[in-house]
């Protein structure tokens, strides 16, 4: 008796034994009519799946795209401020003058979307700070341990929990009395 005949029989609540004859017409349509849904199954499978990678694809793309989109916002706001910042390059270079007030109001400006953004400063230069091996770096002197008192020199800069530069740190001197 055939695989498929003993699966028919099974559909069909028969008891094996029972079974007719492969032979007989109606067990050959009820086979043929079980292939014919297994093919439309694997024919709905094989859709499914296609619409799925689609859908994946399309969603990989609005996904980039909206990440494009933010990129660009960004950008935006900080074109003056970068267009500014070269033209005071070149000030510079041609042995002008640039004032300090114009290079910190300068900074601000550039300061404000990156914050807006997410980016966080790691402490502000003369900060006095416990070491933290995950957000400073010593710059140089002695050994710091975590949770000693150290000064930040140059800030550091992390989005979110992710640190992009840690700020560096020198060792803080002791008070002299």
């Amino acid at each position: 008796m055939s695989y498929i005949t003993r699966l028919v029989d099974a559909l069909l609540g028969r008891e094996p034994e029972a079974a007719p004859a492969i032979g007989d017409a109606a067990v050959r349509a009820r086979i043929a009519a079980l292939e014919l849904d297994l093919r439309e199954r694997d024919q709905r499978i094989a859709t499914m799946q296609k619409e799925y990678g689609a859908l994946d694809v399309a969603a990989r793309r609005a996904a980039s795209g909206a990440g494009q989109d933010q990129l660009e916002q960004m950008f935006k706001k900080l074109a003056a401020p970068l267009s500014n910042l070269a033209a005071m390059a070149s000030l510079a270079e041609a042995g002008r003058d640039v004032s300090a007030a114009d290079l910190v109001s300068l900074f601000r400006s550039l300061e404000k979307p990156l914050k807006a953004a997410g980016l966080e400063s790691l402490g502000n230069p003369g900060d006095s700070v416990s070491f933290d091996v995950a957000l400073h770096q010593r710059m140089s002197g002695g050994a710091v341990s975590n949770g000693s008192a150290v000064v930040v020199r140059t800030p550091g800069y992390r989005v979110g929990a992710k640190v992009l530069l840690k700020a560096m740190v020198t060792a803080k001197e002791p008070a002299h009395e």
